[in-house]
């Protein structure tokens, strides 16, 4: 078992949880309507999405002092399986309670993150654990943006498979997932806890002292770091939990493009785990080798300001924008923009911006203003729209003078009270300009994350798995708090962003707080303040659980290195 064969594992087992956990959020499209989804409805879901497993970390990272982090991440892939077998089978899930609960459920796989960071802060050196730590989380994290990306077409290939029927197609996508769980659990299981051996070995022979719970519970949870760190971690990841559930709608509903699309984009919220993360830990790494744990934290809390700014920037760039249409339509009657090619104008078939109730077309189908949806295309529509697709976009119609059945009509309204006409956000041509917007965001994210686990390894050595189970909760929490203020209707989406946006920065200020006696803070050198953030210290020949007596390693190892004939002391 090589450290690169241990890395895969991690990250395929974590990659594994996050496609999970998402996969609802690329077919939001196709679900809301078949379960009758209300706003509130899928706020709730994303909110049950990240909120499970708040608790859950804090336990794995229990867990992960006690037994070992490989054995916490393989069985919790499995624990989730039958959340995701609910819901393939049809009837299960049926309407809004089951979906959330099922959400809930598959959520709290996402705890698989601190056996990741655990294990992977237990196999490498402090001078490399940042880029080690943002790697691993990085190549998982990436789960994200690849069910984002990839479940709306998985969706139109099971619609081949369940002749047409939505609401068949998207259960069949849940196979991708389940699959992926299954696989994911039985790779962790191959590994090994330690580059010495797995713990039940090393405890027997003495090498590795046997966790005292007690102790690591109390060390971790009195540390005023790493509540500090708790929460700071709330608003880099908590963002990224909370882009991953409300991306997709944000694309599809405000820019007027297709599910697959929109999956393509707010899927580059979490490609960006490609190299972002990684690149945030080298960053962390670098500052410590040019400045100490001082240059780790001051690179943190730019960054995650970075993030901030940016947050602002992309809520801002629709808040001026409004649906043409008096306040009282809550509904306005859908349109379809068919393309104005040469043998639609040849045969007479209409072509351009189309209502759905006219132009020998009979459907009672509305959306939101500036809103859009992908509905299944009856026979009737395929011949008065003279199309072959299953699936068709609608959307509202842009503000403006057009021909319907041979009749000039406005829509919308010029009224300066009701909104700013011929800008309707669907029609305003951002959609490129958010993209980018988004990735750049996310590059400060992903980079966040990275420099934050490339402080908690410092925080408490005997206590790492508790601290990390804290610094992982945090992530989830702070998503609970984004969605539940920002992303429930209490806000526009490009406000709620606006908004988050600026909570980020000023909770990002609480890193002036973070102070190590052994290497200063931001604004103090080492020995300036006189002020230990450990609170309840541990047993002065307390170690942590990757801390080996070498001596009986190598007794244990026998010849050769081989660690699987232990050798017990007496």
């Amino acid at each position: 078992m090589t450290l690169a064969h241990s890395s895969v594992l991690r990250r395929f087992g974590f990659f594994s949880s996050f496609f999970s956990t998402f996969a609802a959020a690329g077919l939001i499209s196709y679900i809301g309507p078949d379960l009758n989804l209300t706003a509130e409805d899928k706020g709730n879901a994303a909110v049950a999405s990240v909120a499970g497993t708040i608790v859950f970390r804090l336990l794995m990272g229990y867990i992960c002092d006690k037994i070992g982090a490989r054995y916490g991440l393989g069985v919790l892939l499995l624990l989730v399986t039958p959340a995701i077998v609910a819901m393939i089978i049809p009837g299960v899930v049926t309407n809004a309670g089951g979906f959330i609960a099922c959400r809930l459920v598959i959520g709290f796989g996402l705890a698989t993150f601190v056996a990741c960071q655990v294990w992977c802060s237990q196999q490498f050196s402090k001078s490399v654990v940042g880029i080690a730590n943002a790697t691993a989380a990085g190549w998982g994290n990436l789960g994200g943006g690849v069910t984002n990306l990839t479940m709306p077409y998985i969706f139109l290939i099971m619609m081949s498979f369940a002749n047409d029927d939505i609401a068949t197609a998207w259960r069949l996508c849940y196979i991708v997932p389940l699959a992926l769980h299954l696989l994911g659990a039985a790779f962790v299981f191959t590994g090994r806890d330690l580059p010495d051996g797995n713990y039940r070995e090393l405890e027997s022979s003495g090498a590795k002292q046997k966790t005292d719970s007690k102790v690591v519970v109390v060390t971790g949870i009195t540390n005023v770091n790493a509540w500090i760190l708790t929460i700071t971690y709330g608003f880099c990841f908590g963002v990224e939990l909370t882009m991953n559930n409300v991306a997709n709608g944000f694309f599809a509903k405000y820019q007027g493009v297709t599910p697959q699309l929109a999956g393509i984009a707010a899927s580059m919220f979490g490609l960006m785990n490609l190299f972002a993360r990684s690149l945030g830990g080298l960053l962390s790494d670098y500052c410590n080798t040019r400045w100490g744990m001082r240059g780790r934290l001051w690179s943190c809390w730019i960054i995650q300001t970075c993030e901030g700014i940016m947050c602002l920037v992309l809520g801002s760039l629709t808040t001026s924008l409004d649906a043409p249409y008096p306040t009282t339509m809550t509904q306005v009657p859908a349109f379809v923009n068919l393309p104005a090619e040469s043998w639609r104008v040849a045969i007479g078939a209409p072509y351009g911006w189309t209502p759905l109730n006219g132009n020998g077309c009979v459907s009672s189908e509305t959306v939101l203003p500036c809103g859009s949806k992908q509905i299944k295309a009856t026979a009737e529509l395929k011949s008065c729209l003279q199309t072959q697709d299953t699936l068709i976009l609608v959307q509202d119609p842009p503000y403006g003078t057009m021909l319907i059945d041979g009749v000039n009509t406005t829509i919308g309204t010029s009224n300066a009270d009701t909104g700013l006409p011929n800008e309707c956000i669907s029609h305003a041509n951002l959609f490129s300009v958010a993209v980018i917007i988004v990735i750049i965001f996310s590059v400060f994210v992903q980079m966040a994350e990275g420099l934050h686990f490339g402080i908690v390894p410092y925080v408490s050595r005997p206590a790492l798995g508790i601290v990390s189970g804290m610094v992982g909760a945090g992530g989830n929490l702070g998503s609970v708090i984004a969605t539940n203020i920002f992303f429930k209707g209490a806000f526009r989406t490009d406000v709620g962003v606006v908004n988050l946006g600026g909570m980020i920065i000023g909770i990002t200020m609480l890193m002036f707080f973070i102070s190590f006696p052994e290497h200063g803070s931001m604004l103090f050198k080492k020995g300036v303040l006189k002020y230990d953030p450990q609170l309840v210290k541990p047993p002065a020949d307390y170690r942590g659980s990757d801390q080996m007596d070498y001596g009986k390693v190598a007794l244990m190892q026998g010849h050769e290195g081989k660690s699987a004939k232990v050798v017990p002391q007496a």
